[in-house]
């Protein structure tokens, strides 16, 4: 994916950087859509796995990224942290 601002503070630019968003996560599996309340622009996106609650994804206009996910019931306490840590290290490391 390309970079698509050159501004962050120019709502033109930012509209572009958040549909490229929605498109690249939806390339990716993910039913994502561009929102826009009242002038702040955010993305949602979700993916849905057959048995399982989705993985559920927002990115606003502000950088601030929030993923949710649900572990099975029976994930023990070392599978969870497990996951997280996975999560975190994929975040974390270089993009």
């Amino acid at each position: 994916m390309t970079s698509t601002t050159d501004d962050p503070d120019d709502p033109a630019d930012t509209a572009r950087r958040m549909a490229a968003i929605a498109a690249g996560l939806h390339a990716a599996g993910l039913d994502a859509r561009v929102h826009d309340t009242r002038g702040v622009l955010d993305v949602t996106a979700a993916l849905h796995r057959p048995g399982s609650k989705a993985v559920d994804l927002t990115v606003d206009d502000d950088h601030y990224i929030q993923l949710c996910c649900w572990n099975p019931a029976d994930a023990t306490p070392g599978q969870i942290v497990a996951t997280i840590r996975r999560a975190i290290a994929a975040i974390a490391g270089p993009p």
